[in-house]
């Protein structure tokens, strides 16, 4: 009875498997693992494949823990399928564990395998290198599919998507290098590389390249109808918009999105959260609890697992945090450098929104100078950072020089022959310092530092070009030229060649290097031509200046205008009006100022008939004799 019950089971497993009905397959499985079967691996196989066919991911990582026994004796025969399970839990840990067993896959030399020996583990290759993407292993995942592309005679992959793949690192690591680009014709229809294309413009800042393809994107998709792949491209027409600072577009494109879509999809959510950036909250008449409710932070922690990459989600993170920062809300610190950063600001300042800007400043900067005195780990960098900045903002600038000048000391100190990327970001800040206060020395000091830097890797090429740059404009040609060519291997960027070369400029290299610029786009896009921040700031300063002299004229004039109408003219005018006031007729001083008359003073008429001997003399007499008499 029991084996005719599991010869149907079989029977059934195979018919669903190849409809692909994975509910069905799912319960048959279960069952003849509870009856018993010849080949209880198999068994389990299928039943993890169907969970991940539903998406049930949580549900698979359960099944494995249930049947330990079977996973035990036939997990080699699982690796793929726990690992996809990982993956899309974001289990890090053990997908790292178990793809160390893969040992192939983890030997120096395993692309140098032949094509034979690597076609059992392409899907383990291709899981690892969608691991590798969610988590920021660009370079890897990049290396893995240029391998899986190039070693695909036998078609075991389709070739578009193996070309899409093979673009998707270059999204966020844009100084990887295809040997061919994509070739935009009536030829291609595949929206999908299309929209992976136009992330890679993206990515290098051709933001009119990358809308052209999306758009062509969009027309393809509309035709054939897929509505979530419109939804996507859409919300990445939005986002390129809004770096290209058109604001107008990226505002329809992300209304048009919440207009139709349901308020708990995961689009839905990140329209919503680019829309309110176009929000200028006010720490006083602003309800942030209302705005966290509008964002449902709650829903976007509930599909952070299967959704976002690493990467997106520390930016939604990130937005929720300080949400929570400026509302004065606790923050907890926990592993990642910003909420450790921003708990010890909250314990350092006691109101974030009341306390004035120099008041945090001097604390922060005390306090950044300690962590640095203890060490340059950790959120030493971040927090050191938020201190220039408040210190900026109070335009304490020589504070904020000592800081990231005690930073770079402290972090040279501690590696001599090792250099990170820390350093970089503190010699942006040091720049431009150096130049608002006109320090030409401390530049070139900085300059001789960074010299003994000799090796550029390519991600840090818009570094150098900007040390290359400084040298330039400290009139250091020598060494400018020297950091060039060596930016030339990494990135090959035609101003460059042209500074490197040995005939001078003329006016017609000079054409043909600004021919590219479309002036009319710069100004449709609010872009002021040569006018610095502060000039604008001044300007803007001027303006308001004037409307307030304007408004007070006004006001001046109106109360003339009502004084003169209530004046009566009719009284007579005063003959004297011309002759100063202590010397008319009609004057009458103080008792004060006839009591005290300054040397060189005007005196009274009472003043000078006192200064009479004669009057005096009389005076003196008749007292003397009225004394007499009284004998």
């Amino acid at each position: 009875m029991v084996r005719e019950n599991l010869t149907q089971l079989l029977s059934q497993l195979s018919v669903q498997s190849a409809q692909g009905e994975s509910a069905k397959v799912e319960t048959t499985c279960l069952q003849l693992l509870e009856n018993g079967c010849s080949e209880p691996g198999l068994i389990l196989k299928n039943l993890l494949v169907a969970a991940i066919h539903q998406d049930k991911y949580q549900k698979g990582l359960n099944l494995l823990k249930n049947y330990k026994h079977l996973d035990d004796k036939f997990g080699s025969e699982l690796v793929l399928e726990k690992l996809y399970i990982f993956y899309k839990l974001n289990k890090s840990a053990e997908f790292e564990k178990l793809y160390a067993t893969v040992t192939p896959l983890n030997s120096n030399t395993f692309f140098e395998k032949t094509e034979r020996e690597m076609r059992p583990l392409r899907g383990i290759l291709h899981v690892r290198a969608q691991f590798c993407y969610k988590n920021g292993f660009y370079d890897e995942a990049f290396q893995i599919y240029h391998y899986l592309s190039t070693h695909n005679s036998d078609a075991f992959d389709d070739e578009i998507e193996l070309a899409c793949n093979v673009r998707a690192p270059l999204t966020g690591a844009p100084h990887l290098k295809l040997k061919n680009d994509l070739v935009v014709n009536s030829e291609t229809t595949s929206y999908d590389l299309l929209f992976n294309e136009s992330m890679i413009k993206c990515a290098r800042g051709k933001h009119n390249e990358a809308i052209e393809l999306l758009n062509k994107a969009h027309d393809i998709v509309k035709q054939e109808g897929y509505e979530t792949d419109l939804d996507t491209i859409e919300l990445q027409l939005a986002y390129v918009c809004q770096l290209k600072n058109d604001k107008l577009d990226c505002k329809k494109h992300l209304n048009n999105l919440l207009s139709r879509l349901a308020p708990d999809s995961p689009i839905y959510l990140l329209a919503k959260n680019n829309l309110k950036a176009f929000t200028d909250f006010s720490k006083y008449t602003t309800n942030l609890n209302l705005v966290m409710r509008e964002l449902n932070l709650e829903k976007v922690n509930s599909i952070n697992l299967q959704h976002f990459t690493r990467e997106q989600w520390s930016i939604l993170n990130r937005n929720q945090l300080f949400l929570h920062f400026f509302n004065n809300s606790s923050v907890q610190s926990k592993p990642t450098t910003l909420s450790r950063i921003l708990s010890d600001y909250n314990n350092l300042i006691d109101d974030v929104n009341l306390e004035t800007y120099r008041t945090q400043a001097k604390k922060a900067y005390h306090h950044a100078l300690s962590m640095i005195n203890s060490g340059v780990e950790g959120c030493t960098i971040g927090f050191s950072l938020l201190a220039v900045q408040l210190l900026v903002i109070e335009k304490q600038w020589d504070n904020a020089i000592r800081l990231c000048e005690t930073f770079l000391n402290k972090l040279w100190e501690r590696s001599q022959n090792v250099r990170t990327g820390k350093h970089h970001v503190v010699c942006y800040i040091l720049f431009q310092l150096y130049n608002i206060t006109a320090r030409a020395h401390s530049k070139e000091l900085l300059l001789k530092k960074l010299a003994s830097e000799s090796k550029i890797l390519p991600r840090d090429a818009p570094f150098w070009k900007h040390i290359a740059f400084q040298y330039l404009e400290c009139g250091d040609l020598q060494n400018s030229k020297k950091l060039f060519r060596q930016i030339l291997t990494h990135d090959d960027d035609k101003f460059i060649r042209h500074i490197l070369a040995d005939d001078s400029i003329n006016i017609e290299k000079g054409d043909e290097l600004t021919s590219g610029i479309d002036i009319e786009s710069l100004i449709l896009s609010s872009a002021d031509a040569l006018d610095s921040h502060g000039a604008r700031k001044r300007q803007n300063v001027n303006k308001i200046q004037k409307k307030r002299q304007d408004v007070r004229r006004k006001r001046r004039a109106q109360k003339a205008k009502k004084f003169l109408e209530t004046r009566v003219t009719s009284k007579p005018l005063d003959p004297e009006r011309w002759i100063p006031l202590k010397d008319r007729t009609t004057y009458r001083p103080k008792k004060k100022q006839q009591a005290k008359q300054t040397q060189g003073g005007s005196a009274s008429k009472k003043a000078e008939q006192s200064l009479d001997i004669s009057k005096k003399i009389k005076k003196s007499a008749a007292s003397k004799s009225k004394k007499k008499s009284r004998k």
